[in-house]
């Protein structure tokens, strides 16, 4: 494993003062965040406004990403392309850029693994590995925007719960939004939690304010807890009051994923509670259909009831999309990362 720093670790300000260390000077901090974030370069060797002598200088102090491996997967109909990305200490990441006829997403993870073992998801069942750093979120846009993908749009919503990596997620949005950084609008990007309290509130506490998807799985407490165990530690009676509070602080429209579960979560009374969770945050809901993993114990719905039920949400003036599949004959779909 290398020695060297990771540039992307290391905000504009933390760059040029890093360097004022050195016989760099601190400018070219400045100038090789260009050069990474904006023109999207791996390597320190076409830095072509920064000297030679610095170039070299730059290359024994640094890495520009962390990723001792990078592996490309492509699906059957090209609109999905999962890179697995092996980290030098052995844990691997996935990441997927999603393709739509009027742009491109990328799927970012913020752990490896997940530790809140969410039933109906891959990531979860297979477990925890670590966190994941700012450079090797930073790095995942990296290595979309370096293989070609004009990447416009980021759902955080790979592997991880990224409220339990508030630490490196917050700094990692700060360079993804910045004009230093990536440039990409904060209304461009959205953050998926499974309910995590303590984020929640900490969010709120801080101001930042994000656009929010909250994996719901059912409005049961009992259901939920089976299928999520996270719903004994923060209810989602608790998590409506938070999100409450949190939507009431800024005007980004909320959304309720809900991943539909054959003969567990897709009942009368659920839709009832589904609509009425919907009703009180002012939120979109975009259903979900499973999945399926042999590692996954649940099994979908039928496309029919998927529509069914869009229909039922949309009559009680419940406003719903349902999310199209792409990814899975690779393993890149909702709830499919599992590390490779």
């Amino acid at each position: 494993m290398s020695k060297k720093s990771i540039l992307l670790d290391y905000s504009a300000i933390q760059l040029r003062e890093r360097l004022k260390q050195t016989e760099i000077p601190a400018y070219v901090g400045d100038q090789c965040l260009d050069w990474v974030c904006q023109k999207h370069h791996l390597s320190f060797d076409k830095m072509a406004n920064i000297s030679k002598k610095n170039r070299a200088l730059l290359a024994e102090m640094f890495d520009v990403h962390p990723f001792a491996k990078v592996e490309k997967v492509a699906d059957s109909d090209d609109k999905a392309i999962k890179y697995i990305l092996h980290l030098h200490d052995g844990p691997r990441v996935e990441m997927v850029v999603l393709k739509d006829p009027r742009y491109y997403s990328l799927c970012v993870s913020s752990q490896s693994g997940c530790p809140v073992d969410c039933k109906f998801c891959l990531t979860g069942v297979r477990g925890f590995k670590r966190q994941l750093s700012v450079a090797e979120i930073l790095g995942q846009l990296l290595i979309a925007f370096s293989e070609g993908y004009p990447i416009s749009r980021l759902i955080f919503m790979g592997m991880g719960e990224p409220l339990l990596n508030y630490e490196a997620l917050i700094p990692a949005l700060a360079m993804i939004t910045s004009e230093k950084g990536f440039g990409i609008g904060q209304r461009k990007i959205t953050v998926s939690t499974v309910g995590y309290l303590p984020g929640v509130k900490r969010l709120i506490k801080e101001q930042v304010y994000l656009n929010l998807a909250f994996s719901v799985g059912s409005t049961d407490p009992l259901i939920r807890r089976k299928i999520m165990p996270i719903q004994s530690r923060f209810s989602i009676a608790e998590m409506a009051l938070v999100l409450h509070q949190y939507q009431g602080m800024h005007n980004r429209k909320l959304t309720l994923e809900y991943t539909l579960l054959k003969g567990v979560n897709e009942s009368e009374l659920e839709m009832k509670g589904l609509i009425n969770l919907a009703t009180y945050l002012d939120a979109k809901v975009n259903l979900i259909n499973l999945n399926p993993h042999p590692e996954i114990p649940y099994q979908p719905v039928s496309s029919s009831r998927v529509y069914q039920l869009q229909g039922q949400l949309r009559k009680k003036g419940v406003s719903v999309t349902v999310r199209m599949r792409k990814g899975q004959d690779i393993l890149a779909a909702c709830g499919q990362l599992g590390g490779a």
